[in-house]
């Protein structure tokens, strides 16, 4: 069984990802299939992508409370 995820790289904008195994784990290094490089561990992808969730929740909860 093999792992899909679709993250966008910021050095060449593919989204094909290298993983270790069939499974992700939270330490596993990301690595771009097409360039090579280094997107961090699944953990910190994780925190940067609920940030960037958080930052466009936020202004519209502000703008329906005006």
């Amino acid at each position: 069984m093999t792992v899909q995820v679709e993250l966008p790289c910021p050095k060449c904008k593919s989204t094909k990802m290298k993983f270790e195994r069939p499974e992700i784990r939270e330490t596993d290094i990301i690595t771009c299939a097409a360039c090579g490089h280094n997107l961090g561990t699944m953990a910190s992808i994780r925190e940067k992508m609920n940030k960037a969730y958080q930052q466009l929740k936020l202004p519209s909860a502000k703008r329906k409370l005006q």
